[in-house]
């Protein structure tokens, strides 16, 4: 058995997520639900991925999936795919530091809109529509049905509201 950095890679998700499951088992039954559904098969999904690493199996080119294979022969200007992945992670980032700033509630409205507005240059009534749509999903769901605690912004605790 050889140690690639394939099996390297494995071997810290599957702390990533044998840590993110262990974490939740002293919370509130709802509020451990998500990381133990999420947590649990994604921890025996990484020690899979793992002993096919530490194995040396590959995926041969025929299983790969068809986005690998276009990716890989695309003819994009270096340049245009460097701007695409910047603007990508900034978004991300940007959403990760919103829902720490502001919260969920308030972010996932928010970051759906500006992204259709923005980035994606939508008309006002479908972004508008698409951001009702959103957030009546994420407040019906995981806000009315499963009734999960999502903590405040840190910005409404530095002001003091609660």
């Amino acid at each position: 058995m050889k140690v690639r950095p394939q099996a390297i890679f494995s071997f810290v998700f599957l702390i990533f997520f044998i840590v993110f499951a262990y974490m939740a088992k002293d919370w509130r039954p709802q509020a451990r639900l998500y990381p133990l559904v999420i947590g649990i098969p994604m921890v025996i999904l990484a020690l899979v991925q793992l002993i096919l690493d530490l194995k040396g199996i590959e995926r041969k080119q025929q299983d790969a999936a068809p986005v690998d294979f276009q990716f890989a022969q695309t003819t994009l200007e270096p340049a245009v795919a460097k701007r695409r992945a910047i603007t990508m992670f900034a978004w991300f980032f940007g959403f990760f530091f919103a829902i720490r700033l502001l919260g969920f509630s308030i972010t996932i409205p928010l970051m759906v809109f500006t992204y259709l507005k923005i980035q994606a240059n939508e008309k006002w009534l479908l972004s508008l529509t698409l951001t009702a749509i959103a957030w009546g999903f994420f407040h019906m769901l995981f806000v009315r049905l499963l009734t999960l605690p999502f903590p405040e912004g840190l910005v409404f605790t530095w002001l003091g509201i609660d």
